[in-house]
């Protein structure tokens, strides 16, 4: 067991710690050189093809689903997640998924707190937060998708990010066509009600949690002028700042303004952070709860 720190000038002890998170927290690309992404198969190749038996079908897909998952493995060792537990001598149990939104987050923190797949130690273990991007959802797929991390099983839950998932299938368009649809002041109250359900699970179930930003998620100022969005309704002011203010008793101290996409060396080919970056942050976060 190991003392670190906690809120408001607590201490905790634990053996381990979950994240929970998108690809910041999986540490994505980090061993594409290595290993080269088997998600970035393009979709016709994933199709059955002419002559193919079923069974060498589904034998290509199962070859397909080890290598992720092994690729998978491998990252989450070089993520900022498993630099900050080798600092704190901690075991880091990494649960960060490709395009992970916070609904996708909560559904999984509530299945481990269920005992399915991992069980949470409330005893000995806590749990990090890694917030993402609004634009993000959770679906269940309705028919065999072979694009994306969930590997297409029918009705596994799957995350949607709204702008990258349809330019990888040719429509690219349809990503503002789908952000209207929704409504982009509908999709970022989802996300902050999300955040502040997972805090709420987390209290309920009486489990340490730390939150942490692995992007910049309150910079009212570029989502207006992204997305067009106006703040200054008094629903949505008074709400934003009741919401932030709850969320920020919960983050790590000093990461809110320095999330780790703020710590970025270099950029991988899409976009991610390299070895470097999350070596660097994981060390950083780390420091911030040596007692």
């Amino acid at each position: 067991m190991r003392e670190i720190k906690y809120h408001n000038g607590e201490t905790i002890k634990v053996d381990g710690l979950h994240f929970y998170g998108c690809s910041y927290v999986a540490g994505q690309e980090l061993m594409d050189k290595e290993m080269p992404d088997p998600m970035r198969i393009p979709v016709k190749e994933m199709k059955r093809q002419k002559g193919e038996t079923v069974e060498g079908y589904y034998k290509r897909k199962l070859s397909r689903e080890l290598l992720f998952k092994k690729k998978m493995k491998l990252e989450n060792q070089l993520s900022w997640a498993q630099h900050m537990c080798n600092l704190l001598r901690v075991r880091s149990y990494n649960h960060g998924a490709h395009g992970a939104s916070m609904t996708y987050m909560k559904a999984k923190i509530l299945s481990h707190i269920m005992g399915e797949e991992y069980e949470i130690d409330k005893n000995k273990e806590a749990i990090v937060i890694g917030l993402t991007g609004f634009a993000r959802e959770m679906i269940f797929t309705e028919y065999e998708d072979n694009t994306n991390n969930t590997l297409g099983k029918y009705g596994s839950a799957r995350s949607l990010v709204v702008a990258t998932d349809f330019e990888r299938r040719g429509d690219p368009d349809f990503a503002k066509k789908y952000m209207r649809l929704k409504g982009v002041y509908t999709l970022f109250w989802h996300f902050l009600h999300e955040i502040y359900s997972i805090i709420n699970l987390c209290k309920i179930n009486d489990i340490k949690f730390y939150i942490i930003p692995m992007l910049d998620v309150f910079n009212i100022e570029w989502y207006k002028k992204q997305y067009e969005m106006d703040f200054d309704t008094p629903q949505f002011a008074s709400q934003i700042k009741f919401l932030e203010s709850e969320i920020d008793k919960y983050i790590i101290e000093g990461t809110k303004l320095d999330p780790l996409g703020a710590n970025i060396i270099e950029r991988l080919p899409r976009g991610h952070p390299c070895a470097e970056s999350h070596k660097l942050y994981g060390t950083k976060v780390g420091e911030k709860l040596l007692t």
